[in-house]
Formats: structure tokens, sequence, C-alpha cells
């Protein structure tokens, strides 16, 4: 009898045993079905449809975007000024200005909340560099080696720039920032 006594203690004690690693696994089982409903809904609320049709996944707003953009580009362009890489010449800044105007025109037509934006352009002395760029906000610079290497009528650059323009009117910086910061 002793070792049926012994047997159903221990019998008694491996339950308990085993009734608290059930707790503890039915406790993290209700843990991690709560995480994955979190994760699905922060993926659900981050996503959002471009102007172009496209899903993109932004879980930082377009507004932060368009401040940290801000930030950088008054940076950048400060950069360049004291490195006195920053074209004048007026000419060049009154052809840049009339067709990135215009540009700038319809973007806010057809796209109302960018007419807040602090829509600029810097002009860039690199004529190397044959490139152009839109932050979010509205801030672009060009780089004189676009015009330098590929003698760009007025519309082939208004091509480009649209082109750039496009990138923040369909809130390309936020959502590249988004990625960055979910990796």
């Amino acid at each position: 009898k002793r070792r049926n006594t012994a047997f159903a203690r221990l019998s008694h004690y491996d339950s308990g045993i085993s009734r608290n690693l059930r707790m503890g696994h039915d406790k993290m089982i209700m843990r991690t079905r709560i995480w994955a409903i979190l994760a699905v809904w922060v993926l659900l609320s981050s996503c959002a449809v471009s102007p172009t049709g496209r899903t993109q996944f932004i879980i930082i707003s377009p507004d932060a975007a368009i401040i940290e953009s801000e930030a950088a580009y008054l940076d950048t362009v400060r950069q360049l000024d004291d490195e006195d890489k920053l074209v004048g010449d007026p000419l060049t800044v009154a052809r840049v200005a009339r067709i990135t105007g215009r540009l700038v025109s319809i973007a806010v037509a057809d796209f109302p909340a960018s007419a807040d934006w602090k829509w600029s352009v810097a002009i860039v002395d690199d004529a190397e560099t044959g490139n152009a760029w839109c932050m979010a906000g509205g801030r672009m610079a060009v780089y004189t080696g676009l015009f330098d290497q590929l003698e760009l009528t007025d519309d082939e650059f208004a091509q480009i720039m649209g082109h750039e323009i496009s990138h923040a009117l369909a809130n390309h910086t936020a959502e590249r920032m988004s990625r960055a910061m979910a990796t």
C-alpha cells in the first residue's frame, strides 16, 4: 500500500506540475495571439493607397515625413551654400523657377493639400551629377550636370521635375521612412 500511496502522492504532484505548465502554456498562447492580432492591426492600419492607386505601407505620417524632410533639406541647402555650390546665375534660376512653378501650379490644382507645402528649388552646381529630387513637402533640388550633360529642352526638364514632384505627391518619402523603421 505504501507504494500505491507514494505513487498516488507522486501522481498528484505530477498533475499539479502539469496543470501549472498547461496554464503557463495557455498564457503564452494567449499572449502570442494578442501580439499577432496587434501586428495584423498595425499592418492593416498602415496600408494606404497612393494617388497612383498603389498600396503603400505607411507607419510614418506624411506630415511627419514633411517635417523631417524640411529639416534635412534646410541643412543640406545651408551646407551647399557654405560650400558655395548653389547656382545664382539669373538665367538658370529663372528657367528652373519658370518650369517648376508651372508644375507646382498643376500639382496644387490636382492635389489641394499640397498648397500648404513650402515649395522651393535649390540648384546645385555639380556638373558631374545629372540628377534631381523632390522631398516630402515640395523641397526640390536639381544638379547642373542634368543640363550640362544632357542639354535638356524645357519640356524634357519639365518631364524630369514632374516625375520628381510626383514622388512627393505620392508620399514616397513617408513610405521609405516607414519601411526603414519596420526593418
